[in-house]
């Protein structure tokens, strides 16, 4: 007698009692997405259950009729970045895709991405997003350097919608705890830049809907938003020569004054207001210092010495290219061989154990 035969994608989402409705209505379109059998959904309440967890699930399969739908209620510290390593323990396929709970998907998404992961040596695609109040494009965003080549936007990928494979993101160690409630994928895509193995978009075909009117938006709607966006950044700077501007950082520097610090305060920043954000940091700043050292000696030893956000030509993506079409082979292998379906259940206890320091990826 055979066990449980393993799924070909897990697909996962991480979110919050009050963003049911929205969580309802992405998981009612996945079918028509292209989950099929081959696929494991794996949801992940990133808070303490507010009801009986056997409701829950009952009314998150009502809306998913015919899809292996696992659900797991995150015990440990709540952040989106553990939450983000809980979602890669649980999941079981050797393709995952990361999708935002507030997103609605639209054209074949599933075969899309399968078929850019299994042509392109690439570690992470996503695809183009629109705003759900009037179609306008939002992700990825225009002046986010970029490259176009071999039918990839060359960029990183944030977060909404991160297709890759399951072992990859688990050799490179995962999500950063430190980055607690904002700047996750940034980091991932620049760690991933650095190992080799580049990261983009394919922006023809399959796209996803942002409906922005979800609420409790575990980053956008915190009182203390402004902090983990700083912290964020001042983590990035300090663990990747980030910290002085020149043709390497010119960009993320820029996009730091002309886009994340008016996301981060919702208006224009005052320097008084940046110094005490600063100042509320320090002591925090000070308890992590260790680990954010000991990450910046790491990323002095990677093989490609990518800045966040920094500015691509064609040939560094082509090196990034040769660099990844071996060391992704083995990975391809386990994906791309018809692997079988999973089961449908609830979890109710996972154990994980990520180090952020790992980058035990062979070529």
């Amino acid at each position: 007698m055979t066990g449980p035969r393993r799924p070909a994608w897990s697909v996962t989402m991480l979110t919050l009692p009050e963003r049911e409705p929205h969580l309802v209505r992405l998981l009612a379109g996945l079918r028509a997405a292209g989950a099929d059998d081959a696929t494991e959904v794996v949801v992940v309440y990133n808070a303490p259950a507010r009801e009986r967890r056997a409701a829950i699930v009952r009314r998150l399969k009502a809306a998913a009729p015919g899809v292996h739908l696992r659900v797991h209620f995150n015990q440990g510290r709540c952040t989106i970045a553990e939450g983000r390593n809980v979602q890669l323990a649980l999941c079981r396929a050797p393709l995952v895709c990361f999708v935002d709970d507030d997103l609605t998907l639209h054209g074949p998404v599933f075969a899309t991405l399968a078929a850019a992961l299994r042509a392109h040596p690439v570690a992470l695609v996503g695809l183009p997003s629109v705003q759900a109040a009037d179609d306008s494009p939002f992700k990825p965003r225009a002046d986010t350097p970029s490259v176009e080549h071999a039918g990839l936007r060359y960029m990183p990928v944030q977060g909404m919608l991160c297709a890759s494979y399951g072992d990859l993101l688990r050799d490179v160690g995962g999500f950063s705890p430190l980055r607690e409630f904002w700047g996750e994928w940034t980091e991932l895509n620049t760690r991933l830049w650095r190992l080799g193995f580049p990261t983009g978009y394919r922006m023809h075909g399959p796209h996803l809907r942002h409906w922005h009117d979800a609420p409790h938006s575990p980053t956008r709607h915190r009182a203390d938003r402004a902090r983990h966006i700083v912290w964020g950044l001042a983590c990035t700077a300090l663990e990747y020569d980030a910290v002085d501007e020149r043709p390497e950082t010119d960009a993320f520097w820029t996009l730091i004054e002309r886009r994340y610090l008016a996301y981060a305060y919702d208006a224009e920043v005052t320097p008084s207001d940046l110094f005490r954000t600063v100042l509320e940091l320090a002591p925090r700043l000070v308890a992590h210092w260790p680990a954010i050292r000991a990450n910046r000696a790491r990323a002095l030893g990677d093989p490609f010495s990518f800045r966040p956000f920094q500015r691509l030509c064609v040939e560094d993506v082509l090196r990034a290219r040769r660099h990844a079409a071996t060391a992704l082979a083995r990975y391809k292998a386990r994906a791309f061989a018809d692997p079988p379906v999973g089961h449908d259940g609830v979890i109710t206890g996972v154990a994980t154990r990520f180090d952020p320091l790992s980058t035990a990826v062979a070529s």
